[in-house]
């Protein structure tokens, strides 16, 4: 038995000496072969493509129509409803269609396109600016189609959509499966708001100008906001960061020499932050620019739920948070999420803020005055309709002075100039002859 067992000792040590030696030679082998790396690499950067274009967070989310319109006796009507949410529920048939057709384009003319704008026959869904066909590449079966649409035509067939193209007049018809559009339809004949509007052609599109004054509500909300800490630690993680703190008592964290987040004072009370990530890289397409904006978006795990696509020019794409179906602006004109994407560079600025908890509404209100009119005085204050892209109803954000945390949403609206949105209070005080070159004009008209 004494003998037996040091035999066995002998060969279970000769297998972990030669075991010992594999390994050595293998890691010899992995350590020096360039080849191996470069492949790591490759799948590290594919990895991130594809975690960049399918986020965990629904395009669904963020990519919903936010304004809805609908005929109500022969007149065109913006409609809303906070219980019975209408785009809400087109976006959950959008999501249940498979597409039976090819998407064909069957109008390109304004004549004709006008023609769809003013036909009762159709609810209108329309998103705040252009989106793609990929974007929602279930329907229409390519990933290369940057062909580009801001308003759906729904008709009272349940198989077949239109969408169109505000800027080209183009629309495109699809032939669906699967989504019944009645509870929709149902919800826009009995919506609580109805406001008369009418279309009018800007840069940009058409824009709702509202014929009469109303008396918009005032909301109020308690806020908080993440602490820095939080943003520092999901985007630059929590090894390997430095910090430097600027005069404006800014402090930038960073994580080697790409990736780094300009954090506010915390003296002052604001709450706008900046995060950079270097790469050389060629500026996405449209469709690719949206979505990769989708994963900036989902990385910030900002906390509300209306956060929605609100613009997007060139390189950049911008989110806004939505309350009773109307946009919020921050620090006067700012969005909440800004991504702006340069061939060395991806810029995410963005605001902390979080609507927590609404307050009873109180009867304030505050009243808005015919767009038109409003438009008019703009154009006495030097900025000519033809110099608009786009005007809106959105809130601004106000403190109230009995909580800290409590802030009013005044409506106001909202003009896109010169790719700059500001309030009509703004505009009004710049001097609009700066931005305007020698010349520049363009044809605005109200659909008639």
């Amino acid at each position: 038995m004494k003998f037996k067992f040091k035999f066995g000792e002998f060969f279970l040590g000769l297998a972990t000496l030669l075991a010992i030696f594999l390994s050595i030679v293998l890691w010899i082998f992995i350590m020096t072969s360039d080849q191996r790396f470069s492949n790591i690499g490759q799948n590290q950067n594919n990895t991130t493509k594809q975690a960049r274009s399918h986020s965990a967070k629904s395009l669904y989310d963020l990519y919903i129509p936010t304004t809805s319109y609908g005929f109500v006796d022969g007149r065109l009507c913006q409609l809303y409803d906070s219980k019975n949410n209408l785009t809400l529920e087109f976006t959950k048939e959008i999501q249940k269609a498979k597409a039976v057709s090819d998407v064909k384009k069957i109008v390109k003319s304004r004549a004709k396109y006008e023609e769809y704008l003013n036909d009762d026959a159709y609810l209108q869904l329309v998103y705040p600016d252009e989106i793609t066909f990929s974007l929602f590449n279930h329907l229409n079966n390519s990933n290369n189609d940057n062909r580009e649409f801001n308003r759906f035509f729904v008709s009272h067939s349940n198989n077949i959509i239109y969408l169109g193209n505000d800027q080209t007049s183009a629309i495109y018809r699809i032939k669906i499966k699967g989504a019944n559009f009645d509870k929709l339809r149902k919800f826009a004949r009995n919506a609580k708001t109805k406001s008369p509007v009418h279309l009018v052609k800007l840069q940009e599109g058409y824009s709702p100008f509202y014929s009469r004054t109303t008396n918009s509500k005032v909301y109020s909300y308690l806020t908080n906001h993440q602490s820095y800490s939080y943003f520092v630690s999901r985007l630059l993680g929590t090894s390997g960061v430095t910090s430097k703190t600027n005069k404006s008592g800014q402090t930038i964290y960073s994580l080697n020499y790409y990736t780094r987040l300009k954090v506010p004072d915390p003296e002052s009370g604001e709450h706008n932050y900046l995060y950079t990530h270097f790469e050389k890289n060629k500026i996405p397409n449209a469709t690719n620019r949206l979505l990769d904006s989708v994963y900036y978006v989902h990385q910030l795990e900002l906390t509300e739920q209306d956060l929605r696509f609100f613009d997007t020019d060139g390189s950049n794409v911008g989110y806004v948070n939505y309350i009773e179906g109307i946009p919020v602006f921050l620090n006067q004109h700012d969005l909440q999420v800004k991504i702006t994407f340069s061939y060395d560079s991806i810029n995410v600025a963005f605001n902390s803020i979080n609507f927590q908890i609404p307050i009873p509404f109180d009867g304030q209100t505050q009243e808005l005055k015919p767009t038109a009119e409003v438009v008019s005085e703009l154009g006495a204050h030097g900025l000519k309709q033809s110099d608009i892209q786009r005007i809106i109803v959105g809130f601004k954000i106000e403190k109230d002075s009995s909580h800290h945390s409590l802030i009013n949403l005044i409506p106001t609206y909202y003009v896109k100039a010169y790719d700059e949105w500001k309030s009509v209070d703004e505009w009004e005080k710049k001097n609009v002859a700066a931005y305007r070159k020698p010349g520049e004009t363009v044809k605005t008209n109200e659909v008639k």
